[in-house]
C-alpha cells in the first residue's frame, strides 16, 4: 500500500504541475487537452491507472449528503441555521435556488470521478492485449466501470426525477459523459438511458472485479452486485433488486454485533480496516456541518425519528447523544470519523433483500433477513423475534427499520422519500419552521429534484430542472 501511495503522489505531482502550467482560469482538468508533452503527465501503464483509481480524495471522499439535509431525519434550530452556509440553508428549506450562483460540489465532484474513470477506461484501450487481459488489467477496468456507475448513481438521485417506468424514457436525466474530451458538449440523456448505462457498467464490472478487494476503498464484485441491488430498488424492480442483493450477501453476509460496541464512546464504530467487516465498499463525505458527527454539528435528529427507537435498541445510544437542550445529535458512524458514511454496507443490503422479498411474495425470507439484522442491533435480553406475516404490515416495518438503521448514511433517506412518493398512499409531506415562517415539501414536489448548477446550464446549454 505504501508503494501505491508513493506512485499516487508522484503521478498527482506531475498532474499538478501540468495544471499550473497550462490551465490558468480554464476548467480544472483542461490539462487533459494539452498536446505539448502530454505523455509526460498522462497515465500510461497499469500501475499509473491503478494509482488514478486509488485517489481516495476523488473516489472515496466526496459522497453527497445534500439530499439528506432536506429530509425528515434532520432538524436544525433557528440559531444554528442562521450560521449555516447559503447552500446548506437553502437545501434544508427546499429553496427554489439552492446554489445562488455558487459552485455545486455535489455535481462537480461526481463528474470529476466520472472524468477520472474515463481516463482509465480510455487509457486501458491503448495498452497491449497482454496488459488488458492480465488480472491487474481486468481488475482496473472493473474498478473504473464501478466508479463511473457509482458517481452517476449519486448524480441521478439528486438531479433526475425519481425513476418511473412509465416516464423514464422521456424524463430528463443527467449528461452521460463516456469520453475524456471535455470540450465536447453532451446534452442531458433520458433517465432511462442513465440507468441503462449504470447497469451496463456494473454488469460488465462484475466479471472483472475480484471477489475480495485488497482494500475496501476499492470495489469488489460483491460491491458491484450490491450497487446493482440499490439501482434496481430505486427503479422499483424488486425481482432484480432481490437477485443482486442475494448475490452480494452470498459473497459477504457479515453483520456487526452492536452488543460489542461501547455506547458511551463518541465514535463507537471500528474503522473498515480494524473490524467492521459489514462494510462492502468504503466511502464518506466531507459533507456539511448540518450532518457532521461531532460537537460542532448544527443539525439534530428529529424527535419523530428518535422516538421510534425502543428501549434495548442499541442504535439509540450508539447513533446519538443528547445535546443538553432536549435534542439529540449524531455520533460518528461507519466512517469512524466526523464525516458521514457514503459507501455500501451489508446492513443496507439485508434490508434491500428483505424489502424486495416481501414485495415479491416471499415473507419468510423477508422475516429471516429482518430478524438477522435486528438480533445484532438489540441487547441480547431485549431482542424479540419479529413474527409479522401480513405482507403490508411487514413491509411497513421493514421500511421503518431502514430509516432507523440508515438515518445519516449518504442520501438514503432522501432517495427513499423520492421513490416511495411514487407509490399510492406512501407519500409524505414535510414541514419546516424557520423564524416563524413555515416551509412545506409535498409528495411529488418538483423540489425533490435539485436544480442543475447555473454555470453548467450556461456552459453546456442544458435544460434546467423545474422548481
Amino acid at each position: 500500500m505504501e508503494t501505491n501511495y508513493k506512485n499516487i503522489c508522484n503521478w498527482l505531482f506531475a498532474v499538478t504541475l501540468a495544471i499550473m502550467l497550462f490551465s490558468g482560469c480554464k476548467k480544472q482538468d483542461d490539462w487533459l487537452n494539452v498536446k505539448n508533452k502530454k505523455s509526460d503527465v498522462s497515465p500510461q501503464t497499469l500501475q499509473d491507472f491503478q494509482a488514478v483509481l486509488d485517489n481516495i480524495t476523488v473516489f472515496n471522499s466526496y459522497g453527497s449528503v445534500l439530499g439528506l439535509v432536506g429530509t425528515d431525519n434532520i432538524y436544525v434550530p433557528d440559531a444554528n441555521l442562521d450560521g449555516e452556509t447559503t447552500i446548506d440553508r437553502n437545501a434544508y428549506l427546499w429553496a427554489k435556488d439552492i446554489y445562488e450562483g455558487q459552485p455545486a460540489p455535489d455535481w462537480s465532484y461526481e463528474y470529476q470521478a466520472v472524468e477520472y474513470a474515463n481516463i482509465v477506461i480510455e487509457g486501458l484501450n491503448k495498452l497491449s492485449n497482454t496488459d488488458i487481459s492480465s488480472i491487474s488489467g481486468q481488475n482496473i477496468k472493473g474498478e473504473a466501470l464501478f466508479c463511473r456507475a457509482y458517481a452517476y448513481y449519486q448524480l441521478c438521485q439528486l438531479y433526475c426525477k425519481p425513476y418511473s417506468k412509465a416516464t423514464a424514457a422521456t424524463d430528463l436525466g443527467v449528461p452521460i459523459r463516456l469520453i475524456t474530451d471535455i470540450n465536447q458538449k453532451v446534452g442531458r440523456a433520458a433517465v432511462q438511458q442513465c440507468y441503462d448505462q449504470m447497469i451496463s457498467d456494473l454488469k460488465s464490472s462484475v466479471a472483472f472485479l475480484p471477489a475480495s478487494a485488497l482494500y475496501k476503498t476499492r470495489p469488489s464484485s460483491g460491491a458491484a452486485m450490491a450497487l446493482l441491488a440499490k439501482i434496481y430498488l430505486a427503479m422499483a424492480d424488486y425481482t432484480n433488486a432481490y437477485q443482486y442483493a442475494d448475490l452480494a450477501l452470498k459473497s459477504n453476509n457479515s453483520l456487526l454485533d452492536y452488543n460489542t460496541l461501547s455506547p458511551t464512546s463518541s465514535a463507537p464504530f471500528p474503522t473498515f480496516a480494524k473490524g467492521n467487516s459489514e462494510i462492502i465498499y468504503y466511502a464518506y463525505t466531507y459533507g456539511c456541518t448540518i450532518a457532521w458527527y461531532n460537537g460542532s454539528v448544527t443539525g439534530r435528529i428529529t424527535p419523530d425519528l428518535y422516538n421510534t427507537y425502543a428501549n434495548g435498541d442499541l442504535r439509540k445510544t450508539l447513533f446519538f447523544v443528547a445535546d443538553g437542550n432536549g435534542y439529540f445529535r449524531p455520533k460518528a458512524g461507519y466512517a469512524a470519523k466526523a464525516n458521514n458514511f457514503c459507501g455500501i454496507a451489508n446492513n443496507e443490503i439485508y434490508l434491500i433483500r428483505a424489502e424486495s422479498a416481501v414485495r415479491t411474495g416471499n415473507v419468510q425470507v423477508a422475516l429471516a433477513d429482518l430478524n438477522a439484522l435486528l438480533k445484532k442491533r438489540f441487547t441480547t435480553a431485549t431482542f424479540t423475534t419479529v413474527t409479522i406475516t401480513d405482507p403490508q404490515a411487514l413491509l411497513t416495518t421493514i421500511l421503518l427499520e431502514r430509516r432507523k438503521e440508515l438515518p445519516l448514511t449518504g442520501n438514503l433517506r432522501w432517495e427513499d422519500l423520492r421513490r416511495l412518493n411514487l407509490e399510492s398512499g406512501s407519500g409524505v409531506t414535510l414541514h419546516r419552521t424557520y423564524h416563524n415562517t413555515t416551509y412545506t415539501l409535498t409528495s411529488g414536489d418538483n423540489r425533490y429534484v435539485l436544480p442543475i448548477p447555473s454555470d453548467e446550464i450556461t456552459l453546456e446549454d442544458l435544460q434546467q430542472n423545474p422548481r
